[in-house]
């Protein structure tokens, strides 16, 4: 299932981030992770003219989505399990347009102007929970309770 969400501005800055295991939000390892993950799919994208889809672990997979129009990126990771399942990429790829589309409309004034305060985005943690749950791929976590 999926662990956790890192959203990408066009420029590779990582601006939000989301981990369903009930750890803190805060975890400043995530802009390090994100930035090293952006430069490996700038690398296959130009290096190699193809597109970086998964990066694949011993225990954890991660799956990565670009927005056609805005050129944002959505990583998510998820435990290695969820790769042997039947239209993942499909199904992976469809809570990753619901979930861009909506931080896009609903942060469209903040993007347009963002300063490098990534923290105005932290409320988005309640728009996930609702997306991802609908797809399903939720079961077996236990949320945190100061976010949801």
């Amino acid at each position: 299932m999926i662990q956790k969400i890192i959203i990408l501005n066009d420029e590779g800055i990582p601006i939000f981030f989301h981990n369903f295991n009930g750890s803190s939000n805060d975890d400043e390892n995530y802009h390090v992770i994100a930035s090293y993950f952006d430069q490996i799919c700038r690398f296959t994208k130009y290096g190699f003219k193809e597109s970086l889809n998964t990066l694949k672990m011993n225990e954890s997979v991660f799956y990565f989505y670009t927005h056609p129009t805005s050129n944002y990126h959505l990583i998510f990771k998820c435990h290695s399990s969820i790769d042997k399942k039947k239209l993942k990429k499909k199904n992976l790829d469809s809570v990753a347009i619901k979930v861009l589309d909506r931080f896009l409309a609903k942060f469209n004034k903040e993007l347009i102007n963002f300063n490098g305060n990534y923290s105005q985005f932290k409320s988005f943690s309640s728009d996930i929970d609702e997306i991802v749950k609908s797809k399903g791929f939720l079961r077996g976590f236990d949320l945190n309770p100061r976010i949801f």
